[in-house]
C-alpha cells in the first residue's frame, strides 16, 4: 500500500469523554487493525466513506495539531468474510473500539446475527439504554447508539462504575459469558 502525498487532517472534531475524531480524505483501503500515527497520537479508522477516512483517537492532554502529517503505523490485515447463518462476536477494547466499529459498518447486512463487546474506562459516545435484547445479559442495558442504529445488539464493559455498564474488563465478561462464546462462533475481534 503506497501513499505517495502526506496525508494532512481535513477535520478534528472532540467526541464524548475527551476523545478525538480526526478525518482525512485518502483513496486507500482500509484494514482490520490500521493505525495512523498524527505526532504522538495513535489513530484507528472507525468508518470510511467516499474516500473520507474517520478515525478515532484516544483522550490525550495533548493536541493534534491539524498540521501535522499522518502516516501509516501499522498496514493491519483484510477484514474476515463471514458467511450467511452464522452467528458471530465482534469485540473491542480502548482503541480496538475502531476496529469493531469497521467490523460492523463492514457486517451490517448480518447485524442480526451477532452481537458486539465494546470496554473502555470512558466511551467515544454518550451511552444509551439498549434497544436490542439479549438473553444472556439481562441485567447490562448500557448500548453504542450508533451500533443500535445499525441493528447490532452491543453491551458495553467498564471499570469505571458506568451505569448499564458490565462492571469489570472485557475479558472478564468474556470469562462469565462462556455459555455464550460456546454459542457463538468467532471470530473474535
Amino acid at each position: 500500500m503506497m501513499v505517495t502525498s502526506p496525508i494532512i487532517a481535513s477535520q478534528i472534531a472532540p467526541l464524548a469523554n475527551g476523545w478525538m475524531q480526526v478525518s482525512f480524505n485518502q483513496a486507500i483501503p482500509l484494514q482490520q487493525g490500521m493505525r495512523f500515527r498524527m505526532g504522538d497520537s495513535l489513530l484507528a479508522p472507525w468508518r470510511w466513506q467516499e474516500q473520507q477516512i474517520d478515525c478515532l483517537a484516544l483522550p490525550s492532554e495533548q493536541t493534534l495539531d491539524p498540521i501535522q502529517p499522518i502516516t501509516i503505523d501499522h498496514h493491519g490485515f483484510p477484514i474476515a468474510v463471514i458467511e450467511e447463518r452464522v452467528d458471530y462476536l465482534l469485540t473491542g477494547e480502548g482503541l480496538g473500539i475502531a476496529d469493531a466499529l469497521l467490523l460492523a459498518q463492514h457486517y451490517r447486512a448480518y447485524a442480526n446475527q451477532g452481537l458486539v463487546l465494546l470496554a473502555a474506562d470512558q466511551f467515544p459516545f454518550a451511552i444509551k439504554p439498549a434497544r436490542f435484547m439479549v438473553s444472556e445479559l439481562p441485567h447490562l442495558i448500557a448500548a453504542c447508539p450508533l451500533l443500535e442504529d445499525w441493528g447490532f445488539a452491543n453491551r458495553l464493559a467498564s471499570e469505571s462504575g458506568l451505569p448499564g455498564c458490565f462492571e469489570g474488563s472485557l475479558s472478564a465478561l468474556l470469562s462469565q459469558l462462556n455459555m455464550l462464546q460456546k454459542k457463538l462462533k468467532q471470530p473474535y475481534y
